[in-house]
């Protein structure tokens, strides 16, 4: 993935869009990730799942102030169907994503038991222990590679 991650970097800084060259969500065993509701909806259910990766695409619906103690991160809801709202947190040391209420959203991360859920590790690991994960916005990759906070 991070070679994936990495070519699609490049690509990226000669002008083509992340919609042209997606980067594969994949699960701890693999497993090519796809947006699905009914699959989220047994995840959210499974209180046995250890921490899935999962891949979701909804509609940005609340943006909240950023969170700068610890590591500095980006906190937002997502709506991923009438029933279905998910915090998403995006560490801002890997870029910061410009977010607007209304705006369609992709997001690949690990899913926990917060609140009614909530997705992070929406970047890649530059360490290589944890699945990576990425945000698309406007077509645009966002968490494949660090940024210095501004």
């Amino acid at each position: 993935m991070k070679a994936l991650l990495v070519g699609l970097s490049l690509v990226l800084s000669i002008g083509a869009s992340a919609s042209e060259f997606l980067p594969d969500c994949r699960n701890r065993n693999g497993e090519i990730l796809k947006t699905d509701v009914s699959q989220l909806r047994s995840i959210m259910g499974n209180r046995r799942a250890n921490k899935p990766q999962v891949y979701v695409a909804g509609i940005i619906s609340e943006i909240k102030s950023e969170d700068h103690s610890g590591l500095p991160h980006q906190k937002f809801f997502i709506k991923v169907d009438k029933d279905i709202e998910l915090q998403i947190v995006s560490n801002l040391d890997f870029g910061r994503i410009p977010l607007v209420v209304g705006k369609k959203i992709s997001v690949c991360g690990e899913f926990l038991r917060v609140g009614d859920g909530m997705v992070h590790w929406t970047h890649f690991d530059p360490r290589g222990s944890h699945p990576d994960g990425f945000s698309i916005i406007d077509g645009q990759l966002y968490g494949e590679h660090e940024v210095p906070v501004k």
